[in-house]
């Protein structure tokens, strides 16, 4: 019975070449995590290394090298989700720090609460 070679097979080459790009990737990315640019740049330079990584992670290690579609699929749903749940989030950013706890209705009795911590001055009825 004769041994048959796969055509798609990966060699021990391919993964230590992956493994080689994965660590580049990764120090490229915590570099990018300490370096003094605009966080606007920060911020796209490490999205296409995240994607990157994904492109690698999936071709090589899910063996969809050949399936462009698959590939191209993986690759782009992390982003339209991210997109998403940053397009639900972001006016959350836009307002005050006490922004946060106005939304679910606890504003009033935040600024009641300080209102009480700057005029406690002895009087128990000025927070009345």
């Amino acid at each position: 019975m004769a041994h048959e070679h796969d055509v798609n097979a990966i060699s021990y080459k391919t993964y230590m070449m992956t493994w080689f790009w994965l660590l580049v990737m990764t120090m490229l990315a915590l570099g990018l995590g300490y370096a003094p640019i605009a966080e606007r740049l920060k911020a796209l330079l490490l999205v296409c290394t995240t994607l990157a990584k994904i492109l690698l992670i999936a071709s090589i290690f899910m063996h969809l090298r050949y399936e462009r579609i698959n590939l191209i699929m993986i690759t782009l749903a992390p982003l339209v989700l991210a997109i998403i749940l940053f397009s639900f989030t972001f006016p959350e950013t836009l307002g005050s720090a006490s922004h946060v706890i106005s939304v679910f209705g606890l504003g009033a009795r935040l600024r009641h609460v300080q209102k009480c911590a700057r005029i406690l001055s002895g009087r128990k009825d000025a927070c009345q």
